[in-house]
Order: structure tokens, then C-alpha cells, then sequence
């Protein structure tokens, strides 16, 4: 259902809902290289709920899955990444099944911002946690 490695990946294609069930966002994380974003991929993912399904850091993919909710089933995401420009690419692209019921069409591109949520946050900690060693190391 999703590309098998991030030379599948067009980083420069539409956002948002591009799809019946099909969301996508891309987010550039400046000074951080693509060995970082695979390791915090693996956290965003699990952060918004997701079991890891696959992950390879030379083909530039981490994958999850989301058990059922209340409103989607079947939910896959996958996270993207490349060197670009003095940082790293990434790219989520979630895809799955969705109810319509009573509310209509209740799936939202929130997945992917619940998982670059999550990506941002680790990254933050990481550099967080470097800066606090090299300042012990200063002093």
C-alpha cells in the first residue's frame, strides 16, 4: 500500500488529504541528519499509537500500524526521510480504511501531525540532551 523506500517518495507533491483515505505532510527538520530523524520516526510513530511494522534507515522508511479506533481501521503510516539542504527531508504518508457513518467522513490528517508531533519532540529532547552533556563538559 506504501512506497517501499523513500526514492519512491515525491517530497514535493500536494499535502493534505490527497486521497480517499490518504493523508500526507512534509517537514524539513534543519540541522538534524537523516540517522536522527530514523531514530525519532520510530518514536513519533509509536508516540501517536502506532506499532512499529518495518523500519530501514538506508532505504529511508519507517512504517507503523494503528489498531482500530472508533472512526479508522486499518490504518498504516509511513515516515520518509532524506538529506536535504543542511538538515533532513521527511515525509509522512498515512493511508487506511474509515468508517461513514453519522459524522460523515470523521478521518482527518491528524495522524500525521499527531506523528511529526512526536518526531519534533524526540528531536527537541535529543538536542536538549546533547547540549546539557557538552555544557557539564564546558564547566
Amino acid at each position: 500500500m506504501l512506497p517501499k523506500s523513500a526514492s519512491e517518495v515525491n517530497f514535493d507533491s500536494a499535502e493534505g488529504k490527497t486521497g480517499w483515505s490518504k493523508y500526507e505532510h512534509v517537514e524539513t527538520f534543519r540541522n538534524r541528519t537523516p540517522s536522527q530523524v530514523y531514530d525519532a520516526a520510530k518514536i513519533g510513530l509509536g508516540d501517536a499509537g502506532f506499532s512499529l511494522r518495518s523500519a530501514n534507515k538506508s532505504a529511508g522508511v519507517v512504517i507503523g500500524e494503528h489498531g482500530m479506533t472508533m472512526h479508522d481501521w486499518n490504518v498504516i503510516a509511513g515516515v520518509y526521510f532524506k538529506p536535504f539542504n543542511g538538515g533532513t527531508k521527511a515525509k509522512v504518508i498515512v493511508e487506511g480504511s474509515k468508517d461513514i457513518g453519522f459524522s460523515g467522513d470523521v478521518t482527518s490528517d491528524g495522524w500525521t501531525g499527531k506523528i511529526l508531533k512526536g518526531i519534533r519532540q524526540s528531536l527537541n529532547e535529543t538536542h536538549q540532551a546533547v547540549l546539557k552533556v557538552n555544557r557539564s563538559d564546558i564547566e
